[in-house]
């Protein structure tokens, strides 16, 4: 039997600050734009996962959007979380806090706690599906995750190390994913990187991959000089737009739509069943975001997303929601090649 491709539609929805590490004072201007994606969501039938973190959630007029987004088009609503402006705030100032996975599982527990407080005062319900903000997710983060009743997490960033200089030149201590797991699966909380056949949690990585060549060697290679003084050169840019070690995520904010859908054949000829497309929400706000400065460029955003929605449809993929696909993971009806399925050392 073939095993059908889904994909997942994941918004990072959150404020407008980007790329600042404030406490308090965030604005969420962006969220009132979410609503007119809905004709693009009707159009081709995607299902969107909206992961949601402190400042929207605690915005009365955000929150309002929020609620009638949910009760509209079929969706599912999880939770984000920005630990540096995610009361309760007493871990130190700066960037090392903004990467939950360098938090303590008490620290953790606090700020989710709040986080699912909102949430349930808000959507009535518990919260299932989790995404950590900047990807940081570890042990400290699954197991308040797993206590709290969350099901699903969608932190993995495969074949990215968010400690290396190029990726994090202030030193925050984000984890390494070069050799992280590449489809779904199963695992349990102390352990979040290792599948586990009857793991209590699934875990639904982001798409990132290749545009040509071996990948594993190309992994190894891209990794090693985004280690490397190379790095400060800005060789591994070059190389890059060369088409050499070219690296693609499936996002309309860094790839354009004819290499989100190569990279979407791609990975589908090596096996996968579940792909991602992800960004943020503060993107459909010209100026918030490097990703779209004016109106044009959000046209030419929402270009790329038509782009890859509507290969997506022509080749008959499902879209799905986190949780549907986790669902489809713990009933075993997701199969994961061999060469998909390493972990990482913790």
């Amino acid at each position: 039997m073939t095993v059908p491709v889904r994909v997942m539609v994941t918004i990072d929805t959150e404020e407008d600050d980007w790329g600042t590490f404030r406490r308090r004072g965030a604005t969420v201007e962006n969220i009132r734009l979410l609503p007119e994606l809905a004709t693009l969501w009707d159009r081709y039938g995607v299902r969107p996962t909206y992961f949601v973190n402190y400042p929207p959630l605690a915005s009365r007029e955000a929150s309002k959007v929020l609620r009638a987004l949910e009760g509209g088009s079929p969706c599912e609503m999880g939770v984000h979380c920005h630990p540096w402006n995610t009361p309760p705030l007493e871990e130190g100032e700066g960037r090392p806090a903004s990467m939950m996975n360098r938090l303590s599982d008490d620290e953790n527990h606090a700020k989710l706690a709040k986080l699912g407080i909102l949430f349930q005062d808000l959507f009535q319900r518990r919260p299932r599906a989790f995404r950590a903000g900047r990807w940081g997710f570890g042990p400290s983060v699954a197991r308040p995750l797993h206590r709290l009743g969350f099901t699903v997490d969608s932190s993995v960033t495969p074949l990215i190390d968010w400690g290396a200089p190029l990726m994090d030149p202030a030193g925050s201590g984000g984890p390494d994913y070069t050799r992280a797991v590449r489809q779904p699966y199963r695992f349990h909380p102390d352990h979040p990187f290792v599948p586990a056949e009857k793991g209590e949690m699934v875990e639904v990585p982001t798409s990132v991959g290749f545009l040509r060549g071996p990948e594993g060697s190309s992994a190894t290679l891209r990794a090693a000089l985004e280690r490397s003084v190379l790095a400060r050169l800005r060789v591994v840019g070059l190389l890059d737009s060369l088409g050499i070690l070219a690296r693609r995520w499936l996002s309309p904010e860094t790839s354009s739509g004819g290499d989100m859908v190569r990279l979407a054949r791609t990975l589908t000829h090596r096996g996968f069943r579940v792909l991602d497309v992800t960004f943020h929400s503060p993107t459909l706000l010209p100026g918030a975001t490097p990703f779209v400065r004016s109106e044009g460029d959000k046209g030419k955003f929402l270009e790329r997303l038509e782009t890859f929605l509507d290969f997506c449809s022509r080749q008959g993929f499902t879209f799905a929601t986190a949780s549907e696909v986790a669902d489809v993971v713990r009933r075993g009806e997701l199969t994961t090649p061999h060469d998909l399925s390493r972990g990482v050392s913790e």
